[in-house]
């Protein structure tokens, strides 16, 4: 039950969105809503185990740290803004019922796809934990060095880029400094990374379902590198000639020293 009950608290996060965002006639504003919805649910789920276990503690607040930080983010960056021209291109497709299909294809949708990321989470701070002495160590001290690697990288490209943006000068260039240098979309590396840093916290617990926590990881990577993530902003910028330029001599994911 345990499980159901840390969905419905995050379900009813989700509807307090869903009435912000109608107030505001913005459903992007669901962006806003992910990183604390991973809080959410990582933070009701260890209160309602009550185990406090080493692995419990340390993928609670690194998930902590990572939503706050994401939240406040996107929060400064988004909430007083027009609607994304993604949301607006897809409720164009709908015709009626725009709040109806709004609540369903928009908040509840991502409540789910929020509770699956959650899984590391929520399976590290439910299941019984079986140590296995120096591998579940390995493991925890793995998943925390992939962590702060993904956390370094998408604070530093998050960073770079919102004082980019605020240079006037800028208008129009392509951001090419710092993280930014290497690769054509840091943050996103910084975010993949991270996860399959908490998916290995996860493992640590040496239980025969922990591996479900891999979903989590698994499901983020797919959706950034093939649906909602990278592909939209290279067709978005399929035109830009300084971009393309850019392209050509900086890896699209992973960071590497960049072509001559």
């Amino acid at each position: 039950m345990n499980y159901l009950y840390t969905y419905l608290i995050l379900l009813s996060y989700y509807i307090l969105w869903y009435i912000i965002a109608q107030i505001k006639n913005n459903d992007s504003l669901v962006d806003v809503a992910w990183g604390l919805g991973i809080v959410v649910s990582g933070v009701s789920s260890f209160f309602l185990s009550a185990s406090y276990s080493i692995p419990s503690m340390l993928i609670t607040g690194l998930t902590l740290i990572w939503g706050l930080r994401l939240t406040v983010y996107l929060f400064k960056r988004n909430f007083n803004k027009t609607e994304d021209y993604r949301y607006q291109s897809m409720k164009s497709k709908w015709k009626r019922n725009l709040r109806i299909q709004s609540f369903l294809k928009v908040f509840l949708l991502q409540s789910v796809i929020n509770y699956i990321m959650a899984l590391p989470v929520i399976l590290t701070n439910f299941l019984e934990h079986e140590s296995k002495g120096n591998l579940s160590l390995l493991l925890m001290i793995i998943g925390t060095i992939l962590f702060i690697v993904g956390f370094t990288f998408e604070v530093l490209a998050d960073h770079s880029l919102a004082s980019f943006k605020k240079d006037p000068n800028n208008k129009g260039k392509i951001m090419q400094k710092n993280v930014w240098k290497y690769s054509r979309h840091p943050n996103y590396f910084g975010e993949v990374t991270l996860w399959w840093g908490l998916g290995m916290i996860s493992l640590s617990t040496m239980n025969m379902i922990s591996f479900i926590g891999l979903i989590g990881p698994a499901v983020i990577t797919y959706l950034i590198l093939n649906i909602t993530g990278i592909p939209l902003l290279e067709k978005r910028y399929k035109d830009h000639v300084a971009y393309q330029t850019y392209a050509k001599k900086t890896s699209r994911f992973f960071p590497m020293i960049p072509k001559k």
